[in-house]
C-alpha cells in the first residue's frame, strides 16, 4: 500500500490501518488510553473547538443524529464522549430548558472546555467513561445514550455495548455516529475531488520521509457495518435503524480538520512535532482550497428490546 488513494480501493477497508486522510485516532497498538491522552491537554480542547466553531462538520452531525434519536420532552439522555458539548448543545437546542442530560468524557480538558459554558440546571458533566455514566444517571435507567464520533473508537465495544444495554430502560435507545470511512463504506473516497486531495496528502507523506501507520492484522468484518448490527444485538439493542448524515467538506476545512492536533498526532505517529506541523502547513497551502469532498456519517439508532 504506497499511499492513501491506492488504500480505499476496496469498498470495505481495514479502518485503523488506513491512512487517507480521514479521522485516524486509532492505530495500531494504542491503548485507550493512549487514545484519551491524545485530547487531554488544553491545546488540543481549545483547537477541536475553535474548528467546531468554524466549521459544521462536528456539529451538523452532532444535530443530524440527535435528530435521528426522535428525543421528546422529559426524556433522561446520556451524552457519552461529550468531548467540549458540541452534542450535548444539540440535544439541549431539541429538548430546551427543561433537559436532562449526563454528559461524561474521559479526557479532562475537553470536558473543561464543556463545563466553561452556559447549560441548563438539569446538564450535568462527569469525567469518565460509561460506567461513569451509568453511575451517575442511577439509579433511574436512560431513555437514550447519544454518541456521536466516539463508540468507534473503543477498543473493547462489545464490553461498552453490553455496558450501554445495561443502563437503558427497555424501550430506551443507543444513537451513535461514525465517519462512513470507518464502518466500510467508503467509496466517497473514490470521487475524484476526494482523490486530488488524498494524493496531495500521499505526496507530502513521501516527500517529508513519514510512514504510513503500520497495518493491523485484525479481520475487516470487526468494523463493518454487519459487525456493528451483531454485537448490537447481542447486547440486547436488536431494532437497529440505520442512516447517513452527506456533509460536502471543503478542502480548506478537511485540511484544517486533519491539522487539529489531536487528529495529526493519529494521522503521523511516528512524526516529530516540526514534522507535523510542516506538513499540516503544507497540506493547507497545497489543497484546493474552494474544492469540495464528501464527508458522509452512518448514523445508527438502536432500542433496547
Amino acid at each position: 500500500m504506497n499511499g492513501p488513494h491506492h488504500s480505499c480501493r476496496q469498498r470495505h477497508v481495514k479502518p485503523y490501518a488506513r491512512t487517507d486522510g480521514c479521522l485516524l485516532m486509532r492505530t495500531p497498538g494504542h491503548s485507550q488510553q493512549e487514545i484519551v491522552s491524545a485530547w487531554d491537554t488544553s491545546e488540543h480542547a481549545q483547537a477541536y473547538q475553535r474548528f467546531c466553531d468554524e466549521s459544521a462538520y462536528y456539529p451538523s452531525a452532532s444535530a443530524a443524529l440527535v435528530q435521528a434519536a426522535r428525543l421528546t420532552a422529559g426524556e433522561r439522555v446520556g451524552d457519552l464522549g461529550c468531548g467540549t458539548g458540541v452534542t450535548t448543545e444539540a440535544v439541549v437546542a431539541v429538548l430546551g430548558e427543561s433537559a436532562q442530560v449526563w454528559a461524561v468524557d474521559p479526557a479532562a480538558a475537553m470536558l473543561r472546555v464543556a463545563q466553561a459554558r452556559v447549560w441548563p440546571v438539569g446538564v450535568r458533566f462527569a469525567l469518565g467513561d460509561m460506567e461513569t455514566l451509568a453511575r451517575e444517571a442511577a439509579p433511574v435507567a436512560l431513555d437514550c445514550i447519544v454518541c456521536s464520533s466516539a463508540a468507534w473508537l473503543a477498543p473493547h465495544r462489545e464490553g461498552l455495548l453490553a455496558q450501554v444495554g445495561r443502563a437503558l430502560r427497555v424501550g430506551g435507545r443507543l444513537a451513535m455516529s461514525i465517519p462512513s470511512e470507518f464502518v466500510g463504506e467508503s467509496a466517497h473516497l473514490l470521487e475524484p475531488a476526494s482523490q486530488r486531495f488524498l494524493s496531495t496528502l500521499s505526496r507530502l507523506r513521501s516527500e517529508l520521509g513519514l510512514a504510513p501507520p503500520a497495518a493491523t492484522s485484525e479481520p475487516v468484518d470487526d468494523y463493518s457495518l454487519a459487525a456493528w448490527k451483531r454485537d448490537l444485538a447481542s447486547a440486547g439493542l436488536e431494532r437497529i435503524e440505520l442512516s447517513v448524515h452527506r456533509f460536502a467538506m471543503r478542502h480548506a476545512e478537511w485540511a484544517a480538520h486533519l491539522g487539529l492536533p489531536a487528529v495529526l498526532t493519529g494521522l503521523l505517529p511516528q512524526a516529530t512535532e516540526e514534522q507535523r506541523r510542516e506538513f499540516a502547513k503544507r497540506l493547507a497551502s497545497e489543497s484546493e482550497a474552494s474544492a469540495e469532498s464528501a464527508r458522509p456519517w452512518h448514523l445508527l439508532v438502536a432500542w433496547r428490546t
